[in-house]
């Protein structure tokens, strides 16, 4: 059934691969003081123009795809309530996914701050120029996810094995 507990750790974890769209990840604080907020979709401030020089050739584009392929495969996942065994092997997935995300999330600015300061001539070192990168509290919502995503296949487990037992017992 879909009022299952697991079903409402997947729509959580689907809640939290969406709000991903919606809030600044990070933050750039460049040496003159200004500051370039990231979102999913590009930069918001005074380095938009970059998009089409610096950006477009960063993980912006794989941190969409990942984003809206995990939320489908989490929609799927959801809605798959009937089939336990690949509804288990759907989350497996996700979760592997997610840490892809993860990955990305943060290797991702990380990369493009070092390209951001040679494109801007900064003169700053990769180290210098990693510091430039401030994270906000919704690039954390990936780690949520994947703590709901762990909890929904513990209890599609322990469902299948409750039914298991029971289809012995008969």
């Amino acid at each position: 059934m879909i009022q299952r507990i697991q079903s409402v750790f997947l729509a959580l974890a689907m809640l939290l691969v969406c709000l991903l769209f919606y809030f600044v990840l990070c933050d750039f604080h460049f040496p003159n003081g200004e500051i370039a907020e990231m979102k999913m979709n590009g930069f918001i401030g005074p380095y938009q123009y970059l998009n089409n020089q610096v950006v477009s050739s960063s993980r912006f584009p794989l941190l969409l795809v990942l984003s809206a392929g995990l939320f489908i495969l989490l929609a799927v996942t959801l809605f798959s309530y009937r089939n336990r065994p690949r509804q288990l092997r759907l989350c497996t997935i996700a979760f592997f996914i997610n840490i892809i995300l993860l990955g990305f999330l943060f290797l991702g600015p990380d990369m493009l701050s070092t390209k951001l300061s040679m494109a801007l001539d900064l003169g700053l070192d990769k180290q210098a120029a990693r510091k430039m990168v401030h994270y906000q509290w919704a690039t954390f919502f990936p780690f949520a996810s994947l703590l709901c995503i762990n909890f929904a296949a513990r209890r599609i487990k322990k469902d299948e094995a409750l039914v298991r037992s029971a289809e012995r017992l008969r």
